[in-house]
């Protein structure tokens, strides 16, 4: 705990050395007592390193939150996990509802376009999503997600600098059986899940899974009172296992339809302020904003997806086959000036599609030293047009711009681990990668037909003001790592390593001059990490701590403009350089039978070392300025969480209560470190209560989230003069949950 008080400098790794002391001697005395394989905290399998492991046997900080965690806490998408992962910030953008924002240890972006890139990658079953605006991933039926912090670039390769997010759906079992569940809640939410195992010969078995959810929305027009922000999403996945000796095939299909509300972003502007609307551009606490009578409640978007796993074990080893489309297509109406006045008014068309193939051999070279030798192929393209009506800038005009890119990459990577001694493990890694983008990117304005009229999204563009800019290039990184790991003892592993990761460079989308479109180069992040992980005392306290130092290269950094005129520029430059650094700490108690404790505490300590850009003076004239020692967007110094599970007898049943406390500190959302961007302290409390029978064939229970009804924001974005447009947290909700299995 004193390492966690302290202020935290690049002496925090080796303070940690002290502390992973402390472990191996609490593992010493546990060894004494050592418990039974079925007793104490159960072990967690993950996939963290593209194998099967026990959690406390790999060598980096991982946090798995299982399926029936996920059902527990009503979390129904990747969202809904911000604030209980020690230094992992989740949020969506103010604008773009569907589109995450990834930070892990400080390391993140903070642009829903898909020309920003990813530090943060979504692996489903396997499969990276190649975009930000298809990452906020609906969770259903899903057997687990694995939160792993740092560059994981050998196994993972490109665009998880920060970090990944393993998500695992539940497989086929081959069994006949299911599950269906029913959940009603306040805001008229109504869920309908089922899921249906069937085998239909001895070595083929298929599974199909349906998700329906639906709700009023949390907001309310100040126009006429009526509710916006509706939520109607539908998912239909179906799985086809082939099991036969040496090989098996599973066969992943997936449809996704939503047909939400658009974005319910606030806006928040005073007097003196362009935007500034009396009662309606307040704090937004109140959860009611403006939508204009023009502008439709309407965010629409269809995803497909196709997934092929094959494994062989062979005479050399098991190879892996893993091949997969993914597709989207998003139509999104956002009011984005929150008020009823015709001010800022977007249509964004987008659509993506992605092909990769991966192909793994893992393989014991000797008895001592095991490979995992693969090749990855990623092709993508995406599409956005972007249609803008500045009516609050200059009446009548408008902005349509467009983005368009392809990008594929080819990669090839090796990971060894090889055995020294019986306690000591060394590991090492590789990854080469070549990729290539091209890119073209337009902006124009555009002026209504309708004499004195607002403008529209199908206004003719004016003559002369198209700026068409285009560019192509290709890149070549290494990226790799190395490191050792101590099994102390039989419950206690220590470990360290040091990894250089990358982000893809690319070109600007949203474009106010040519010049703006680029490229930018790639970035890298060399991350030194030292950590412990421990079970003691008979198996009843799990300990798990990681010191980290990051120093960034070649930052990305957003060169953002709204000009007086509402022509909007965020080119990306490697103008950045960063250091972050931190402690996290998770531990698990088992008191006594039926009852456990669970919590972390982190800190993290992030600022820019360089960041130079440009900002608009009062006369609209750009000015160079810095913001180095500014903190690093959403990267607040330090988060905590408590909870507890508490499972007991009662009647011919068990009772299960659940809850869970978490504290984030203030945090900036945007690098200029205003005062309008600060995020203020979040404090939430999640519950849940449920009662099944022996055998546990139904269930029946309560739940609560933000349960004290904590008013805050997630995202901030200040356009100087303008206003504050910002996004709010979910307030209180509250159900019934009703179970049935098979």
């Amino acid at each position: 705990m004193v390492i966690l008080k302290a202020r935290v400098r690049a002496s925090s790794i080796a303070s940690a050395a002290s502390v992973i002391a402390l472990f191996w001697g609490a593992a010493a005395f546990a060894q004494d007592t050592a418990a039974a394989p079925d007793s104490g905290i159960e072990d967690i399998v993950v996939t963290a390193q593209k194998s099967a492991e026990n959690l406390q046997k790999v060598p980096i900080a991982v946090t798995a939150v299982s399926g029936a965690m996920l059902e527990r806490a009503q979390i129904k998408d990747i969202q809904g996990l911000a604030n209980s992962i020690p230094n992992v910030q989740i949020n969506s953008f103010s604008n773009s509802p569907d589109s995450a924002v990834f930070t892990i240890r400080g390391v993140g972006v903070n642009d829903a376009d898909p020309y920003v890139g990813t530090t943060v990658s979504v692996v489903v079953d396997g499969v990276p999503v190649g975009v930000n605006t298809a990452a906020l991933l609906s969770l259903f039926d899903i057997e687990r997600v694995e939160i792993l912090r740092g560059p994981q670039g050998t196994l993972f390769g490109a665009n998880t600098t920060g970090g990944v997010v393993n998500v695992i759906t539940k497989q086929p079992t081959g069994e006949f059986g299911g599950e269906a569940q029913v959940v009603y809640g306040n805001y008229n939410r109504l869920d309908l899940n089922a899921a249906m195992n069937f085998p239909i010969t001895d070595s083929l078995a298929a599974k199909v899974s349906i998700l329906h959810t639906g709700s009023d929305g949390f907001f309310r027009n100040y126009l006429d009172n009526r509710r916006i922000g509706k939520r109607d999403m539908t998912s239909l996945r179906g799985y086809l296992k082939y099991d036969s000796g040496a090989y098996d095939a599973t066969l992943i299909g997936e449809y996704g339809r939503t047909r939400n509300g658009s974005q319910t972003g606030v806006l928040i502007a005073g007097p003196g302020e362009l935007f500034y609307t009396p009662g309606e551009s307040g704090s937004g606490f109140n959860f009611k904003r403006g939508l204009s009578s023009d502008q439709p409640d309407y965010n629409n978007r269809d995803s497909y997806s196709g997934t092929l796993t094959q494994n062989l074990e062979t005479g050399i080893g098991q190879l892996v086959s893993i091949s997969s489309y993914r597709q989207y297509k998003n139509d999104l109406y956002s009011d984005d000036d929150a008020t009823t006045r015709v001010l800022l008014q977007t249509r964004r068309n987008s659509k993506q599609h992605q092909y990769s193939q991966e192909l793994r051999l893992h393989t014991d070279l000797t008895d001592g030293i095991k490979m995992i030798l693969g090749g990855f192929y990623f092709n993508q393209e995406y599409d956005l047009q972007q249609k803008t009506k500045l009516d609050g800038f200059a009446p009548g005009v408008g902005q349509p711009q467009s983005q368009h890119q392809k990008n594929w990459s080819i990669s090839g990577f090796a990971q060894f681990y090889a055995q020294l001694t019986d306690a000591i493990r060394l590991q090492a890694g590789i990854r080469y990668s070549h990729e290539k983008t091209s890119a073209v990117s337009t902006t124009a304005n555009s002026f209504t037909t309708v004499p004195g009229g607002p403008a529209g999204f199908d206004d003719p563009v004016i003559p002369g003001s198209l700026i068409v800019a285009s560019g192509k290039q290709s890149w070549d990184n290494v990226g790799y790592k190395v490191g050792l790991d101590w099994q102390a003892t039989s419950a206690v592993l220590v470990y360290g390593y040091y990894a250089r990761g990358f982000k893809s460079g690319g070109f600007t989308g949203r474009i106010a001059v040519e010049q703006d479109i680029g490229p930018f180069d790639p970035e890298h992040l060399d991350t030194f990490e030292v950590g412990a992980k421990a079970d003691l005392l008979d198996r009843h306290l799990r300990l798990n701590l990681a010191a980290f130092y990051n120093d960034y290269k070649d930052m990305q950094v957003t060169q953002n403009l709204t000009y007086l005129d509402g022509r909007n520029s965020a080119a990306i430059r490697n103008a950045g350089g960063a250091k972050t650094k931190g402690v996290e700490l998770e531990a698990t108690v088992l008191p006594v039978e039926g009852i456990t404790l669970n919590g972390s505490v982190a800190y993290l300590d992030a600022y820019y070392t360089r960041y130079d850009t440009f900002v608009l003076d009062a006369s609209g004239s750009t000015v160079a300025v810095s913001y180095a020692g500014n903190r690093l967007m959403n990267a607040p110094k330090w988060n905590a969480t408590a909870g507890f599970t508490i499972k007991q007898p009662v009647g011919s049943g068990n009772v299960t209560a659940s809850g869970q406390y978490s504290y984030t500190s203030s945090k900036y959302t945007a690098f200029t470190d205003r005062p309008t961007e600060l995020v203020t302290p979040v404090n939430l409390v999640n519950g849940s209560l449920s009662w099944a029978p022996d055998g546990e064939a139904w269930s029946i229970g309560l739940w609560g989230r933000n349960l004290l009804n904590e008013k805050y924001y997630g995202q901030k974005l200040t356009l100087v003069g303008i206003g504050t447009l910002a996004s709010l947290g979910n307030p209180r909700e509250y159900g019934v949950d009703l179970k049935v299995h098979w």
